[in-house]
């Protein structure tokens, strides 16, 4: 149920902003500055509650805030993060630290080798759009904590097996089909579950559950 992945996730402006010791005004402050992620779900509820007392209905727009985002809240307060130029330097740096890590890697390494086109697609447009995306909550929905860092892994997973799977079943060989399963395993650690409804309109089912049965199932078999 929607509700049930919401409630598990996210928390309701109010008890996000409780949760933070913030007020509710100023959380809404720090998302008019676009210092703060704008919430990630507004869910609209027309509710009847029916009993032996009364006939009771009510209307309410709900605005849920992934759990995650308290850690980003804190690095507002943590680095001073007051204005936006500073939030997205910010940003930019444990994003840029994440990638030269991922690069670093054994996983990395090798992703790049067979795929070295990608990294280039890292550009300031791709700079400039990931910056709107998180304002706008886009990262509260699709990672599991929001995080700089998580925002580029995730980047970089999905775009990573896009284009190895670009060619359909069968044109992997065995070496490649193992690095395919690497990474996809490592995109499942970063990549949100999504809502019921969402998954398949999403990368999880595209770069996740389509790859695992199209490709790597019948590595298995």
């Amino acid at each position: 149920m929607l509700l049930n992945y919401l409630f598990s996730n996210f928390l309701e402006e109010g008890a996000f902003a409780q949760a933070c010791d913030v007020s509710p005004a100023e959380l809404t402050r720090l998302i008019e500055a676009r210092v703060f992620p704008s919430p990630s779900y507004v869910y609209e509820s027309k509710a009847r509650s029916l009993s032996f007392v009364s006939d009771f209905a009510e209307d309410h727009k709900y605005r849920f805030h992934l759990i995650g985002h308290s850690a980003w809240f804190d690095a507002i307060g943590r680095f001073g993060l007051d204005a936006e130029d500073r939030a997205r330097s910010h940003f930019f740096r444990r994003y840029e630290g994440a990638k030269e890590i991922f690069l670093s890697s054994d996983l990395g390494l090798q992703l790049v080798e067979v795929t070295p086109d990608i990294m280039s697609q890292f550009d300031s447009a791709h700079a400039t759009s990931t910056w709107t995306n998180f304002l706008d909550g886009v990262y509260g929905v699709c990672t599991r904590d929001g995080q700089p860092e998580s925002v580029f892994l995730k980047q970089a997973g999905v775009m990573f097996i896009e284009k190895m799977i670009a060619g359909g079943p069968g044109t992997l060989s065995a070496t490649h089909l193992r690095l395919l399963e690497r990474t996809v395993v490592f995109l499942d650690t970063v990549e949100s579950d999504f809502a019921p409804h969402e998954v398949p309109h999403t990368s999880r089912q595209r770069c996740i559950i389509d790859v695992k049965s199209s490709f790597l199932d019948n590595m298995a078999a």
